[in-house]
């Protein structure tokens, strides 16, 4: 028994030992990823327009970060992510800066310290913070992961399930407790061991991978794992669940030298879909979700656990889904331009064939299709009940129904419209002064084009929608 017990002994801190080792590799501790939502009530800089162009600056030790500018608002919205790297020694004050734009020299607007020591790591807190002086307040998503510490809670190595835990958040979601809490819809878990087969991004043709979990706006990642194709990250996280028709996406980067990330491969899993306890490989697929991701077979090894409440997730389901903060912005593009159009297109010319069917109702050009539609109305008028109305829209869930179960599955893939290609808009700050009025014109162009692009999108989806 004696010699048992001091085998486990030395193999756990044998295993300590590795974890340990391969930490050191990573000079920072962790990762701080902050969302800038938006900005409420801030400064008017500008006494002709009484507003803004405001845009904000981050500084932690000596990593800076700037947003993009937002031009005449007191009210901005940025959604835009920063990750910014904490160091064992270093400063845990993250400093940020509110600033105008102007063409002479930058108003400054307010200032607020976040101090990153006041929150639990592994875990995405929604805040505001006020600025000095009254200057308005700012919004943000902040998380604070990638801790390299063994002993934290979200590394496998150490870890050991409790069956008591596991039992006390079954009881939390049980049925009989369903109206203690409506909104906490359930719990996941999410083991990330390794993964394999990923794609050379350095010139020694190895990479240095990390994994980025996201549910919603929670955002959660695991330690970088440098010079290699095959990394093992060994963590678990885990999310409480707002909507349980929301889906996991889990996305592996390349780290480089400036913080800055290449993609790698990346999964998306519906929560309805997952398995509970099944261990097994996913494939990477590219940033569309259509084929396999570059390199040789990548995929990646999960372990996912969901428990949740039935009769909450159906109150949830028939509340307007949570808005995803983090969603990179559709920019414009000729193809997705010309495909939203012509999908508009098609449904007009969809919609014009029926009125020119009703038309011909109306003129009598063929008498006997004229003769149907009139009986046809007579009988709606006779026999029209007010319960009838939601017995329509119940024909189409039967229709819906009837076409999913004879037509053969047809796997999911995000639109074109919806592409998250990563593209870098920082400034030349050289020529800054001199493109400034031109820059500001082709800026505003764009967003013309992309709010009509994406109009065009949402028409085309709707119109699809009532055609089917």
């Amino acid at each position: 028994m004696i010699n048992v017990n001091l085998f486990q002994y030395f193999q756990k801190n044998a295993r300590i030992s590795d974890v340990n080792k391969r930490l050191k590799s990573q000079i920072w501790s962790s990762v701080v990823t902050i969302v800038l939502v938006e900005g409420k009530n801030l400064l008017a800089c500008d006494p002709e327009t009484r507003t803004s162009d405001p845009y904000v600056k981050f500084r932690l030790g000596n990593e800076k970060y700037k947003s993009k500018v937002v031009w005449r608002s007191l009210n901005p919205k940025w959604l835009e992510q920063f990750d910014l790297h904490l160091y064992d020694d270093g400063d845990q004050q993250l400093e940020v800066t509110v600033w105008d734009r102007d063409r002479t020299r930058d108003d400054f607007i307010g200032r607020c310290l976040i101090d990153l020591s006041s929150f639990e790591r592994e875990k995405t807190h929604n805040f505001s913070e006020e600025l000095e002086d009254g200057a308005g307040s700012l919004s943000f998503l902040l998380t604070i992961s990638g801790t390299t510490a063994s002993e934290t809670i979200s590394d496998l190595t150490l870890y050991e399930e409790n069956p008591r835990e596991r039992e006390a958040v079954l009881a939390r979601y049980a049925w009989q407790r369903t109206f203690h809490n409506i909104k906490d819809i359930g719990h996941l878990t999410v083991k990330v061991f390794k993964a394999s087969g990923l794609a050379s991004a350095d010139l020694g043709g190895k990479s240095d991978p990390f994994c980025v979990v996201e549910l919603g706006n929670a955002r959660l990642q695991t330690q970088t794992e440098y010079k290699t194709l095959t990394p093992t990250w060994q963590k678990i996280f885990t999310f409480n669940i707002k909507d349980i028709n929301n889906v996991l996406e889990i996305t592996v980067f390349d780290e480089d030298r400036d913080h800055k990330v290449e993609f790698l491969g990346k999964v998306a899993i519906p929560l309805l879909r997952v398995k509970s306890g099944e261990k097994r490989w996913y494939s990477l697929k590219d940033k569309k979700l259509r084929s396999r991701a570059k390199g040789s077979c990548p995929q990646i090894l999960l372990e996912m656990t969901v428990v949740w409440n039935p009769i909450r997730a159906c109150i949830r389901t028939l509340n307007p889904k949570e808005v995803k903060l983090m969603e990179p912005e559709v920019k414009f593009k000729r193809q997705v331009f010309m495909k939203n159009v012509m999908r508009f297109k098609s449904i007009i010319i969809h919609f014009y064939e029926i009125g020119k069917v009703f038309q011909g109702c109306f003129e009598w050009e063929s008498t006997l299709q004229s003769l149907i539609g009139l009986l046809f109305w007579l009988v709606l008028c006779y026999y029209f009940e007010v319960w009838m109305i939601p017995a329509v829209g119940l024909l189409i869930f039967v229709k819906q129904y009837i076409l999913k179960t004879i037509a053969a599955p047809v796997n999911v893939s995000w639109d074109e419209a919806t592409d998250s290609d990563i593209e870098d808009d920082d400034e030349d700050d050289k020529d800054k002064e001199e493109k400034k009025s031109l820059k500001e014109k082709l800026q505003a162009i764009q967003e013309v084009t992309q709010t009509v692009q994406n109009t065009i999108g949402r028409l085309a989806s709707l119109g699809e929608g009532v055609k089917k």
